[in-house]
């Protein structure tokens, strides 16, 4: 044999060697990962990556995360980067009150606000630099630094609508002259923006121990409790990967290891190292949404001052804090919060929609979760609907016997391609007021006028048949579905042909005597219902909507109620043609600007639309506002 071919057979059988090394080393290290991916990870206290590192191995991912509004929850705002800001800063002018803001940028590119106050002892102007962004789908509000803290200005943009407006004008608090004192609660030093502006710095806020916590990923106030400073610290700002996923820091250097990214992705095998809400049960999977988009309560709220918030996606919520519901008692008040829902325990605001889904049986019994309908990666970024949960798919997913037109006709007895055939509205109505706007409620429930009638809130029936009122509906309701609940009592039908109280009453009394979320979802509902099948033309329709939206522009207190009956009527003077010089006005309308301003285009619509209606007298709405209960709504900013 050569000595060609032995070098030949020698550098084969070394190959073969470190080929088997090699083998042996890759059987040793996957028994390693295989062994390190069965051990638990303790995630508190586990330090975050940021969002830019989950991007490296997750570019679709973040691709899709950063078209949502979650991204863009709280951003720096600087002269460098101008394009976290939606509002005109090109030297606007707002009046409210005696006070006018001016959105301005200095010298130097800087976002500014300044305030001057007009009342007979006049006072130096307040200037302040704004630093941060907070929203950016509906409005966008804006926070600068005063005394060591973060504090939201007064002055918000409607991203919608393109206009500024003031924050009174978002809450349900009536107008200055119409609230006694400041309707806050003491113990909180606010700057003051308006000096002795009456209200105007109602709802200056502080960002540091209030809107940290749901904005922004691992959010720390920081708080010292003996003085009252803050060192408040975020991993992130923005609702971004690790506010779902839980800290990323171990999960990135972990997958360092292109052994152990290969047999993750070969295999079924979760990763320890980060939370995959798709993988958690329903209960814990709900708790990631829970976390802010359920107002909790804690028994000791030092801590979380102190430290933040303990929780990590995984936990179990109730571990550190508890949902508020409307017997939630504070301080010994058993109806601190009682406002809040409707008197059946139904959330009536935003921010409360896993309590709703803890009250729904689909939860309760059939698994739902939030990621059952929405994804944070899927559908149109306002509201981050599943495709495959879009319409009434969301439900037949489930209750795939009412799946189908003829399915849906027997159910529903309505007609198909109707909205009273759509799965939402009778089972999750928009009852629920939120960010000048009025949205559906997250308890699925049957729809019963009965039980509405007497828990005093809408009910699904009337806020799509707004000419009809509760009786009608509590009789149509057990027409169509006799094994439903028995015919209405007499005093129920009694009270209703001559209402004493709001509970009794249908969208087109509610608009003027329910208390302020039963006004601004009355009005809501004016603009939105359809036309009623008896109707003998959309004309007769439109004119009797508008006469009722427009004496509510006209005459309630409160802003946010007004702004509401505005869009509605822009939304229904959209359905019929003729009427662009009217809605153009409409659009016109700003809730929050000075009297003589709305009173102003209060009178352009009259003149502009055909609204006389005879069974909209003064008299009859003079009669319906005095049943109407004003209050200050706390909606737990």
């Amino acid at each position: 044999m050569r000595a060609s071919a032995y070098r030949t057979i020698g550098v084969l059988a070394l190959a073969g060697a470190a080929a088997l090394a090699v083998a042996v080393a890759l059987r040793r290290e996957r028994r390693h990962v295989e062994a390190e991916l069965a051990r638990p990870r303790e995630l508190h206290g586990a330090t975050y990556a940021g969002a830019r590192e989950c991007a490296r191995c997750h570019p679709e991912h973040m691709a899709s995360w950063r078209r949502t509004f979650h991204r863009t929850m709280t951003q720096d705002v600087s002269a460098a980067h101008p394009e976290a800001v939606a509002g005109d800063f090109s030297g606007v002018t707002y009046r409210y009150g005696d006070v006018t803001a001016r959105m301005d940028r200095d010298k130097a590119g800087r976002f500014t606000m300044t305030f001057q106050n007009h009342a007979a002892r006049p006072v130096a102007p307040v200037e302040v630099v704004v630093v941060r962004a907070v929203g950016s789908r509906r409005y966008q509000q804006y926070l600068a630094e005063v005394g060591g803290a973060l504090w939201r200005l007064p002055m918000a943009f409607h991203v919608e609508e393109q206009r500024w407006f003031h924050m009174n004008g978002a809450f349900l608090t009536p107008d200055p002259d119409a609230a006694a004192g400041e309707g806050r609660s003491p113990g909180t030093i606010r700057p003051r923006f308006g000096g002795a502006a009456h209200d105007y710095d109602r709802h200056v806020t502080r960002w540091n121990d209030n809107c940290v916590f749901c904005h922004n990923v691992a959010p720390n106030p920081g708080t010292d409790l003996d003085t009252g400073a803050f060192r408040t610290t975020v991993a992130e700002l923005g609702v971004a990967c690790e506010a779902c996923h839980g800290p990323g820091a171990e999960h990135v250097r972990a997958n360092g290891n292109p052994v152990r990214r290969y047999q993750l992705r070969d295999t079924a095998v979760a990763d320890p190292t980060i939370v995959n809400p798709a993988r958690l049960s329903p209960a814990r999977a709900a708790d990631v949404c829970g976390r802010c988009h359920g107002q909790r309560i804690s028994d000791d709220v030092a801590p979380f001052l102190a430290h933040g918030d303990p929780f990590v996606p995984g936990d179990d919520l109730a571990l550190y804090s508890s949902p508020l519901w409307h017997d939630t008692p504070l301080g010994g008040d058993a109806r601190a919060f009682a406002t809040r829902f409707w008197d059946d325990g139904t959330a009536r605001l935003t921010a409360y929609e896993y309590q709703g889904l803890l009250q729904s049986r689909c939860a309760q019994t059939g698994g739902l979760t939030c990621t059952s309908c929405h994804g944070m990666h899927d559908g149109d970024p306002r509201g981050q609907v599943r495709p495959a949960a879009a319409g009434d798919r969301a439900c037949t997913g489930c209750h795939t016997g009412l799946a189908g037109a003829d399915a849906a006709a027997r159910h529903t007895r309505h007609r198909v391609d109707g909205p009273g055939a759509r799965c939402v509205s009778c089972h999750m109505p928009r009852i629920v007021y939120g960010v000048l706007d009025v949205h559906v409620s997250h308890r699925i429930e049957l729809p019963d006028p009965q039980r509405a009638s007497a828990t005093g809130r809408p009910d699904a029936c009337t806020l799509c048949h707004v000419e009809q009122d509760r009786t009608w509906a509590i009789r149509e309701r057990s027409r169509l579905w006799p094994s439903g609940p028995a015919q209405p009592s007499a005093a129920v039908a009694a009270s209703s042909r001559q209402p004493a109280h709001e509970e009794t009453l249908a969208p087109r009394s509610a608009a003027f005597a329910g208390d302020p979320i039963g006004r601004a979802v009355a009005v809501d509902a004016l603009g939105r219902a359809p036309w009623p099948a008896s109707a003998s033309s959309s004309a007769g329709v439109v004119r009797a909507r508008a006469a009722l939206l427009v004496e509510v522009l006209a005459g309630d207190p409160y802003p946010a109620v007004r702004h509401l009956a505005a869009r509605a009527l822009v939304r229904l003077l959209g359905a019929e043609p003729g009427h662009d010089a009217a809605r153009a006005c409409a659009r016109r309308y700003d809730a929050t600007a000075p009297a003589a301003a709305r009173g102003a285009v209060v009178t352009a619509l009259r003149r502009l639309l055909p609204i006389a209606d005879p069974e909209e007298d003064p008299t009859r709405i003079a009669q319906l506002r005095a049943q109407a209960r004003e209050a200050d709504i706390d909606i737990g900013e």
